[in-house]
């Protein structure tokens, strides 16, 4: 017996002889970013972002906000290179929203600083 032929016969076996339907795919309401980041051995890099300037440092970083946002997720650790690495996602919204529990919420000109 083919593979394809297999396959079908036990796809067919599942569904019972009938066709099974199929409900569209869902995807989560809220859209967040993931930003990975390589920290710089010494001295400071920026990076512009939607929703402000990400300043790295060889501690952690900074982020300085231009819009309003939620940012959650962050942590922090060295390669076995001893490279730093970071990472933590963000999300742009609308002024005054109220954000989910385990979220920062930043206003225009607020400057985030995760806590170690």
């Amino acid at each position: 017996m083919k593979r394809k032929d297999f396959l079908r016969k036990m796809r067919s076996r599942r569904r019972r002889d009938q066709l099974e339907l199929r409900e569209p795919e869902q995807r989560r309401a809220i859209d967040w970013r993931t930003l990975r980041v390589d920290l710089p051995p010494e001295g400071e890099a920026e990076q512009t972002l939607v929703v402000g300037t990400l300043t790295l440092t060889p501690k952690g970083l900074r982020l300085s906000a231009t819009q309003a946002c939620w940012v959650r997720g962050y942590r922090a650790w060295r390669t076995d290179a001893g490279e730093g690495k970071a990472e933590f996602q963000y999300r742009a919204v609308a002024e005054g929203t109220r954000p989910p529990p385990g979220t920062v919420a930043l206003r225009a000109g607020e400057v985030w600083e995760p806590g170690d």
